[in-house]
């Protein structure tokens, strides 16, 4: 069986979560192996060390050496990706999925280690995205936003909030100037799809009432069908 690294990247709240647990879940024979990464940021409730993250300060990471680390920022936290260990997992496993923050993503294909090594595995590079082009550029012309990164921030925002909620967060000051900073991200970081392979329109994000059924329906559905098949090692289609 070919080795297939599989880089999955796209803004908060787009449902990259529901989608890798959704096809563990319908999927289980494909033996999805996923790295786990270094962060800035502390724990949250429930979450442990080396099996969620490497839980780290931002020197410790940013200290990291480069030959055998991708380090880069993630919004305001820092994160890392030990490439080293991609390589040993790889002695036993054929399928990596690996999720990450879209301007790593783009660090990750340039990284030296990844491209000498790169013959060793099938890359694919997935960016799964909230909204079409033209979507946006329309809510901003009838809504009167002054920019298509408000537009977008208008549209991401009430979702990031729903999840939120669903979660059972209290949305604190803090909270809320987070997500107002993930919204307000959100439209630059789905200009970063231009450089991945698939692009998969997910109208469908992580607080869509649509994962909570086996299969999803909707787009979600229709994201994860779309996904499976990039696991299974189909070839790309055209966009």
């Amino acid at each position: 069986m070919i080795k297939q690294l599989v880089i999955l990247s796209g803004p908060s709240c787009v449902g990259k979560t529901p989608l890798l647990k959704t096809v563990r879940r319908l999927r289980p024979d494909l033996a999805m192996a996923t790295p786990v990464l270094y962060t800035s940021r502390p724990p949250r409730p429930g979450e442990q060390e080396g099996v969620d993250y490497y839980y780290r300060t931002e020197e410790e990471i940013c200290a990291l050496p480069s030959t055998r680390y991708l380090v880069g920022q993630a919004r305001v936290i820092w994160q890392a990706v030990d490439l080293q260990q991609i390589a040993v997992m790889f002695e036993k496993e054929s399928l990596i999925v690996l999720e990450i923050y879209p301007t790593l993503g783009r660090l990750f294909l340039d990284h030296p280690a990844v491209q000498q090594n790169s013959a060793a595995f099938r890359l694919r590079t997935v960016f799964l995205c909230p909204i079409f082009e033209e979507e946006i550029q329309a809510v901003q012309e009838r809504m009167g936003y002054e920019s298509p990164q408000q537009a977008t921030s208008g549209i991401m925002l009430p979702k990031l909030i729903r999840r939120s909620q669903q979660q059972g967060k209290v949305l604190s000051s803090a909270e809320v100037n987070d997500l107002q900073l993930r919204a307000h991200r959100a439209y630059d970081e789905i200009q970063m799809a231009k450089t991945y392979q698939e692009v998969i329109v997910n109208h469908d994000g992580e607080d869509s009432p649509h994962w909570n059924y086996l299969p999803p329906i909707g787009e979600a559905g229709r994201t994860v069908a779309r996904f499976i098949k990039i696991l299974e090692g189909d070839e790309k289609e055209k966009r």
